[in-house]
């Protein structure tokens, strides 16, 4: 017969040594059936060699991160020692000085063209634009291939260094003519 026991305020029934023993015996069986079916488990896997296979995956994808790492960082180093970006930033920047140039000397000339031969000022001035147009086009076709052979950042900035000179040109442009016909009408 069973009697309730209250242990720190909980209710327990009381329970006889016989039923204690037989539970310890059924845990304790539990526990050789659950260490026979691990020692089962790891000796398959073991003889399987699973373990092996896995432990030398592991390895070889780190060894090919580390080589991977490795290759990343020279490459980036040869980058950074060749300076083919900033040499390409540079010359894309002084392509467009020497294009702005140009057109300041076109349009100085056609400035004069119209006091010596005011006849023949409106053909110098379209001959004067359109050589400027041709001769910026091939800068800029020039500097496009050069660009598509370098890396992303550098070709990132030099194709807006590129565009930027093509507007400066393009204001410049738009202003010689505009100064070219106004000189014409006086």
């Amino acid at each position: 017969m069973t009697q309730k026991q209250t242990i720190r305020g909980k209710s327990k029934e009381k329970v006889n040594p016989e039923q204690v023993a037989d539970k310890i015996k059924k845990i304790a069986k539990d526990i050789r059936k659950a260490s026979s079916t691990t020692r089962e488990t790891v000796k398959k896997f073991h003889d399987s060699g699973a373990i092996h296979d896995i432990g030398q995956a592991v390895q070889e994808a780190a060894v090919a991160g580390r080589d991977t790492a490795k290759e990343i960082r020279d490459t980036a180093k040869e980058i950074r020692d060749s300076r083919v970006a900033a040499d390409t930033a540079s010359a894309v920047e002084q392509t467009a000085k020497i294009a702005a140039e140009t057109i300041d000397v076109a349009e100085d000339t056609a400035k004069q063209v119209p006091r010596a031969a005011p006849r023949t000022a409106s053909t110098v001035r379209k001959g004067t634009v359109r050589k400027a147009t041709r001769a910026a086009k091939r800068t800029s076709k020039q500097v496009e291939r050069k660009v598509k052979k370098t890396s992303g950042k550098a070709k990132d900035e030099s194709m807006k260094l590129g565009i930027k000179a093509k507007r400066q040109l393009s204001k410049q442009k738009r202003a010689a003519a505009r100064s070219i016909h106004m000189r014409s009408r006086k």
